[in-house]
Formats: C-alpha cells, sequence, structure tokens
C-alpha cells in the first residue's frame, strides 16, 4: 500500500529530489549569466571611457596645433625658415595637422599695388566718376517754372513767344485726329508711350521722326506738362478771385489781366485751343462738350492751395464753373498765329 505515498511524493514539489536538483541549476545559471552580464557591461564602459578619452585628448592636441598655426600666420608674414613640406615645428606626430606653409599677412599689399596708390594720391588729376559736378545733368521741359520752360528754349526757340512744347502737342493732338477721335482728353493715352514721347522731347529726338501717331497720347501729355508745372498757370494768388467771380465773364476776364505776361498767353492759348473742339461736328465725334473739357483741364491750370481733401473736392465744381466760362466767352481771337 506505498502507492498513494509515492504518489503524493510526485504531487508535493518542495519534496521531490527532482525538482530541488532544477532549482539548483537554475540558481547556478542564474548566478552565472549575472556575472557574465556585469563583466561585459564593465569591460564595455572601460572600453568606451578609454576610447573617449584617448578621442578627447587627441583632439585637444589638433586644437592646440590649430591655435599655434592661426597666431603665427596672422603675427608673422612668412614663417622663417619653412620652405613648406616635412613635418611643421608645431605638429606633434600623429596628429593629422598639415605643416605650416607660407601664409602672407592679409592686410600686406604687394609693392606694385603700393606704387600705384602712390603715384595715384601724387597725381592732381580725379577721376570722372569721383564727383557728380561731371555727371550730365540736363534741365527738363517738365516740372520746371514757365520762366525756366521759356530759359530753356531761349537758344532752340528765339522767336516762339509760349513754351514749344505746348504748341507742339496741341499741334500734333490736331494732326493727328483729335477733333474725330472719341474721348479725346477724358480716355488717356497708352501709359508708355506718353512716357516715351515725354523723354523723347525733353531729349530732343523728335526732330528727325515724331515718335508716335497716337491723338490720346499727345493729348495725355500735353495735360501732364500743365499738371506738371512748378506753379500752375493761374496763380495761387488769384485762385479765391477765379472761384468768387466764376460765373461772370468780365470778371474772368479781367483776373486773367493780372496774371504775368507769359501766364497770360498760355491760359489764353489753352483756351483757344480748347475752343475748337466746340464744332458742332466735332463735339458729334468727339462726344466732348464744353462741361467735359472744363472738367478735364481745370485741375490742370488751377491748383487748390489747401491740402484739406474736402476743401479741394467743394472748389472742383467753382473752378470747372470758371474755365467753362473762360471757354464759352473768352475772345482769343488776338492769340491767331502766336508760337
Amino acid at each position: 500500500m506505498q502507492l498513494p505515498s509515492i504518489i503524493k511524493s510526485i504531487y508535493r514539489p518542495e519534496r521531490s529530489p527532482l525538482l530541488k536538483h532544477s532549482d539548483k541549476l537554475s540558481s547556478h545559471e542564474s548566478l552565472t549569466q549575472s556575472t557574465l552580464l556585469t563583466s561585459s557591461n564593465t569591460s564595455l564602459k572601460g572600453t568606451l571611457l578609454t576610447s573617449s578619452n584617448t578621442s578627447l585628448k587627441s583632439s585637444r592636441e589638433c586644437l592646440d596645433v590649430h591655435k599655434v598655426n592661426r597666431n603665427r600666420a596672422t603675427s608673422l608674414k612668412i614663417h622663417p625658415g619653412h620652405k613648406g613640406g616635412g613635418v611643421s615645428p608645431f605638429s606633434p606626430k600623429g596628429c593629422g595637422v598639415p605643416p605650416l606653409s607660407p601664409v602672407a599677412d592679409p592686410l600686406a599689399v604687394s609693392p606694385r599695388t603700393k606704387r600705384r596708390w602712390n603715384s595715384l594720391r601724387r597725381s592732381k588729376k580725379k577721376s570722372p566718376m569721383a564727383t557728380q559736378k561731371n555727371l550730365p545733368i540736363k534741365p527738363s521741359m517738365f516740372g520746371a517754372t514757365l520762366e525756366d520752360v521759356m530759359a530753356l528754349q531761349k537758344e532752340s526757340h528765339p522767336d516762339n513767344h509760349l513754351p514749344w512744347v505746348l504748341s507742339l502737342l496741341a499741334e500734333k493732338v490736331v494732326f493727328f485726329g483729335g477733333y474725330s477721335t472719341e474721348g479725346i482728353f477724358r480716355v488717356p493715352g497708352d501709359i508708355d508711350k506718353v512716357s516715351a514721347l515725354k523723354t523723347s522731347l525733353d531729349n530732343g529726338e523728335f526732330l528727325q521722326e515724331f515718335p508716335t501717331t497716337d491723338a490720346p497720347v499727345c493729348a495725355s501729355l500735353l495735360k501732364e506738362w500743365l499738371r506738371e508745372l512748378y506753379d500752375p498757370v493761374i496763380t495761387n494768388d488769384l485762385y479765391q478771385k477765379c472761384l468768387e467771380n466764376c460765373e461772370h465773364a468780365k470778371f474772368c476776364e479781367s483776373i486773367l489781366k493780372e496774371l504775368p505776361a507769359i501766364n497770360r498767353l498760355v491760359v489764353a492759348f489753352v483756351i483757344r485751343f480748347l475752343q475748337g473742339f466746340l464744332e458742332e461736328e466735332t463735339v458729334r465725334k468727339t462726344k466732348m462738350t464744353a462741361d467735359n473739357l472744363a472738367m478735364i483741364f481745370a485741375p490742370n491750370l488751377l491748383r487748390c492751395p489747401s491740402t484739406d481733401l474736402q476743401v479741394a473736392m467743394d472748389n472742383s465744381k467753382w473752378e470747372m464753373t470758371f474755365v467753362r466760362t473762360l471757354i464759352n466767352t473768352l475772345d482769343t481771337s488776338y492769340m491767331e498765329g502766336v508760337v
């Protein structure tokens, strides 16, 4: 009846010899693995630390050598007695730093350059580009005063009583079909063509061939010339009088007589030029009435002295009324043939 006790011993692991032996083996293996792991870690740490220290030491040596070489290169023009090649006296063996080559002072100048500079200093002649006084600056017919414009054309157009650019542009507007162009003065010309024509007139390049055959381009530049005058054609001291008497023809005519002579001639020429567009057939083609012309040319003849935008907007209708009165009533017959 020993069977139950054998079975009982088999199913009691704490009393089983086989399990006890297995536990001893497991414990021994664990201890061995732990010992090997600890040894491996210690060895790896030592290897890495040694390698790191060696690399750091080598890097520091190389850095020190570079510093020495750099200081020598900047303090000496040429390293004395060193012809290149071999091992630099500043380079430790195995550092990998190339030998110190002859380095010139970066601030040093070659003798040839020094002689050239000295000759330029001794020379009394200056380069044409040394100053801006020698640069060709040609006065423009645009943006000047009427007096300056007349002075500029004194040699080229001595017999003209009016600025030649004004009479020329007015003539070209009519010649290129301005009387039959719908929206003339209202529809602007091509901006690139206007700019090219402006440059051409300033440079005198139109003498052989006029740069454009487009009436709106000439009309736009004519307005621009009036608008860009340094002082308005109708002077600021008469501005308020013009607005106060804008509906009275006699007063408007008397105000013009107070203008300087050249201003009076310019105003009369422009008004006579605009009166040519009031023919019934012309108005039918251009769709430009006296009101339209006055609205466009008022800002070019009058210039509000106030910087307040609201004041300028309020005055614009009176400016237009003044110019419309001149277009409808001013006698400009005495301007016939005047250029």
